[in-house]
């Protein structure tokens, strides 16, 4: 089964195996072997590439939240059936020329980048979201004009929070 993930904007299609006890994921055509052992408390050994790493790991939703030797990732994780009707919902939300942007994780709002009115391109920042001490840009998904900012620096936000509305 093909498996996406999101991670800081960019889509990894990879493939999980499981061949006599051995963990793969085959990636770009290319098979990485590691070794992936859960050692309590959201904790996990990792070692890849005769590499020992610390990960940390909570789940909520479809994302994970990973902490690997100190460097966070928010990624976001799909099957190919949930990523096409993700993509559907998408395609119509856009069609009526209205995108609502949300957090990915609740955290702080240390900075809004655009004002009401600015015009936007996509993967252009739009906010700073501060999040278990790492600080987050979230950017465009599209060209557009920021109609709508519905949070302010200093405030704390949920996940899945709206943040600001693309026309």
């Amino acid at each position: 089964m093909k498996i996406f993930a999101d991670i800081k904007n960019k889509v990894i299609e990879f493939e999980y195996l499981n061949h006599d006890g051995r963990s793969i994921i085959k990636c770009d055509n290319k098979e990485q072997h590691f070794s992936f052992l859960n050692i309590g408390n959201n904790r996990y050994s990792l070692i890849h590439n005769n590499q020992s790493h610390l990960v940390h790991i909570i789940h909520e939703g479809s994302y994970y939240h990973i902490h690997i030797d100190g460097e966070y990732f928010p990624i976001r994780v799909e099957d190919e059936r949930m990523r096409n009707l993700r993509q559907l919902v998408q395609q119509a939300s856009q069609a009526s020329g209205i995108q609502t942007i949300t957090a990915p994780i609740p955290g702080l709002i240390t900075k809004v980048l655009v004002r009401e009115g600015d015009q936007v391109k996509k993967g252009g920042g739009l906010i700073i979201l501060e999040a278990m001490k790492m600080e987050n840009e979230i950017k465009a998904d599209r060209d557009g004009t920021v109609e709508k900012i519905l949070v302010s620096q200093g405030a704390p936000v949920e996940k899945d929070q709206a943040l600001i509305v693309i026309q």
